[in-house]
C-alpha cells in the first residue's frame, strides 16, 4: 500500500490519535508539575530532610514550597525559576555537596520576599513594609524553617 492512500483513508483517525496524545501529555505534564510543586518532592532528597521536619513543624504548613519560593507572575516565569531550582537542587544532591546551611540567592530571595507579600499584604498594607524596599526575611527568617542552626545538608563523605 502506498503512503498517500493510507495517509488518506486514516487522516482522521492519525488527528484524532494527536489530539489524544496531546491532552495526555499535557494532563502528566501538569500533574508532575502540581507534584513536584510539593513538600513531599521536595523534602525526599537528603539535603531537604531538616528544611522537610522544619516546614511540617510550622505555621506555614498548608502552604507549598512553591507558593514561596517560585514567581507567581506569570506561568513561564514560574515554569523557568521552578525548572532552575530543580536543576541546581538536583546538582547539588548528586554531588553531594550541599553546605549544612542553605542561604537565598539574590533571585530566591526577591521572590520570596515577593511571596510574603503577595500573601500577607492585608497585615502589611498600612506600614512601610506594604512600600517595599522592606525585608520580611530579615526579622521573619526562622518563621517557616527555623534558624537552621542544627546539622542539614549533606555531608561530603
Amino acid at each position: 500500500m502506498d503512503l498517500g492512500k493510507f495517509l488518506e483513508r486514516s487522516s482522521l483517525k492519525l488527528i484524532l490519535l494527536g489530539i489524544v496524545v496531546a491532552v495526555v501529555g499535557m494532563a502528566l505534564s501538569g500533574a508532575g508539575f502540581v507534584y513536584s510543586s510539593g513538600p513531599n518532592f521536595c523534602g525526599s532528597c537528603h539535603s531537604m530532610n531538616h528544611v522537610y521536619y522544619t516546614w511540617q513543624a510550622s505555621n506555614h504548613k498548608t502552604v507549598t514550597c512553591s507558593d514561596c519560593h517560585v514567581p507567581h507572575d506569570n506561568i513561564l516565569s514560574m515554569m523557568y525559576v521552578k525548572g532552575e531550582n530543580g536543576m541546581r537542587d538536583v546538582y547539588h544532591e548528586f554531588l553531594r555537596d550541599y553546605p549544612d546551611t542553605l542561604y537565598f540567592t539574590p533571585k530566591g530571595k526577591r521572590i520570596t520576599e515577593g511571596n510574603c507579600l503577595r500573601c500577607h499584604f492585608s497585615t502589611v498594607e498600612n506600614t512601610a513594609m506594604a512600600a517595599g524596599g522592606q525585608s520580611c526575611i530579615k526579622c521573619h527568617r526562622g518563621i517557616v524553617h527555623g534558624q537552621n542552626r542544627s546539622p542539614g545538608g549533606v555531608n561530603v563523605e
